[in-house]
């Protein structure tokens, strides 16, 4: 199967002593990609079903990229170190190789970039784009790659790549974002976004994850809210994805929250407008009466299929579009 042929990236003029770092725990190397020699694992994420705002052309505006689609799908983010000098190993080396490999892999490259003596301006793979480019896939606050946007990598260097592969299952994203961060480190960050549909009727979210999605981006898409057909009669498979909501707002009393209701495009949108904000209402209500939420942190609205994750033409994307979201009020 093609999109899980390992990627073979062989570097025969390094030798094998560099490796000296220890990765970090429970973490481990793609199956599609593997790292440049000497490299070690300083960052190590999984999510089972993420968006991904994926950008393949310049900055166009002020923090703006033009040429941008949303991907979504398991994601990999695993956020490499090189400890060694200029003197020893170029940023350029490090993006030439790594591209040379995804390309001898039947990789699509849909946007690349080095700038060896980049200035955080505007163009695929300087740091200015970078910073733009990876706003919207942000990262915690302890996450190793959050160096891509602290040091001297205006002086270092800066590179990018973004391709693709296609499945029969879904399409296989890469993108990948390295900087020379001082002259003894390299660092380079690789997102892997395997495509497809996330899964509906199950529970979704749990405290931990709302937490990590609304400081991160202000929101959060939750699924596992089920209501009766052209109703907004909760069905009682919602209640363990409700009762996580819950959790989340007793462990952060701070925040308040807007519950936006989300349909698919069938029937008119004056009738989904109705209906997404009746399911949102519930919501609350089950929320405020139910486990005790006060009624002055949530408020219930619905947009009706004004927000698409999805096209409307399969029983699987119109399942995405059936959301629920939590939007973090301004304080």
């Amino acid at each position: 199967m093609k999109g899980l042929l390992i990627l073979f990236i062989i570097f025969s003029s390094l030798p094998l002593s560099l490796y000296s770092q220890q990765d970090l725990e429970g973490s481990s190397d793609h199956p599609m990609i593997t790292r440049y020699p000497g490299a070690y694992i300083a960052g190590y994420e999984v999510e089972k079903f993420r968006e991904y705002s994926l950008a393949t052309g310049p900055v166009t505006g002020y923090r703006y990229i033009a040429e941008r689609d949303t991907v979504s799908g398991k994601l990999t983010r695993i956020t490499y170190y090189l400890l060694m000098s200029k003197e020893e190993l170029s940023i350029t080396e490090v993006y030439q190789d790594n591209l040379q490999a995804l390309e001898k892999a039947g990789i699509n490259i849909l946007a690349k970039g080095s700038h060896p003596q980049s200035k955080p301006q505007g163009e695929v793979g300087m740091g200015g784009w970078i910073g733009t480019e990876l706003s919207p896939n942000s990262f915690g606050s302890n996450s190793a790659a959050n160096l891509l946007f602290k040091g001297t990598s205006s002086s270092g260097g800066t590179f990018s790549i973004v391709g693709q592969i296609q499945n029969p299952e879904g399409n296989v994203y890469i993108a990948q974002y390295g900087e020379r961060h001082s002259n003894e480190l390299i660092m380079y960050q690789v997102d892997i976004i395997e495509e497809k549909t996330a899964e509906t009727g199950k529970v979704s979210a749990n405290a931990d994850f709302i937490k990590k999605e609304i400081e991160m981006q202000g929101s959060a898409t939750i699924y596992g809210i089920n209501f009766d057909s052209n109703s907004s009669n909760l069905k009682e498979q919602s209640q363990p994805v409700i009762a996580e909501i819950a959790k989340y707002l007793e462990q952060n009393p701070e925040i308040s929250l807007y519950v936006v209701g989300h349909t698919d495009m069938d029937g008119s949108l004056e009738y989904n407008l109705k209906l997404s904000k009746d399911r949102a209402r519930a919501v609350v209500n089950e929320l405020t009466k139910n486990y005790g939420i006060s009624t002055s942190r949530l408020t219930g609205d619905g947009v009706g299929f004004l927000s698409p994750k999805a096209s409307n033409i399969t029983d699987e994307c119109k399942a995405l579009n059936r959301r629920t979201e939590l939007v973090k009020k301004s304080n």
